[in-house]
């Protein structure tokens, strides 16, 4: 009976054995150093504006679209819309000039009335329908209300006049609460300034 074989296996010497283990190690090291080399880095986030969100220049006011400033002649418009037809009341003047140019109406202001003594005593001054008129009325001899002779001085400024008469005799009617006056009479210039003006003393 013939005995079995065996294969022969070679001796493995210590120093061989180490050294596997280190080129081993060496290996797996720089595996690991790879891998953390190549870890992916976070990108920063970016926002990108919907053009669907932004105004359209259709949605946005073109300047088309804004109201004009007031002019001037607009202002002027309004403050003569401003001005009240026929007599005005506390506080008020009333004009009707006829001549040298037409202005009708009443305005409210500061009408000063002042008795002293035997004098009487009234002034105003306003704008009507873009015309600057401004009377004195003095009353000499006063007694109460009633017909008097009186001086007046009156001013009339504005688009084709800057008339004034001063201290003209004209016949006025005072009562309690104002009083009217008509006159006629020529400037300087030699102009006829005529017409009626209406006070109502301020309360």
């Amino acid at each position: 009976m013939s005995q079995p074989t065996y294969p022969t296996i070679a001796p493995v010497s210590l120093r061989g054995v180490l050294a596997a283990a280190a080129t081993i190690g060496m290996v797996l090291l720089g595996l690991t150093a790879c891998q953390v080399g190549a870890a992916p880095t976070a990108a920063a986030p970016t926002t990108t504006a919907n053009p669907s969100t932004l105004p359209s220049s259709s949605t946005l006011p073109s300047s088309s679209s804004l109201p004009p400033p007031a002019s001037a002649s607009a202002v002027a418009e309004a403050s003569a819309e401003a001005v009240g037809q026929g007599p005005g009341g506390p506080g008020s003047l009333t004009v009707a000039i006829t001549s040298p140019v037409a202005i009708s109406g009443h305005v409210d202001t500061a009408v000063t009335c002042q008795t002293a003594g035997a004098r009487y005593v009234a002034s105003a001054e306003g704008v009507v329908h873009g015309y600057s008129v401004s009377d004195l009325v003095r009353v000499a001899g006063y007694h109460g209300p009633g017909t008097y002779r009186a001086a007046v001085t009156v001013t009339v400024t504005g688009p084709g006049t800057n008339d004034r008469v001063s201290a003209v005799p004209a016949t006025a009617q005072v009562t309690d609460t104002g009083g009217d006056v008509t006159f006629v009479a020529r400037t300087a210039a030699g102009r006829t300034l005529a017409g009626a003006i209406t006070w109502a003393c301020s309360a």
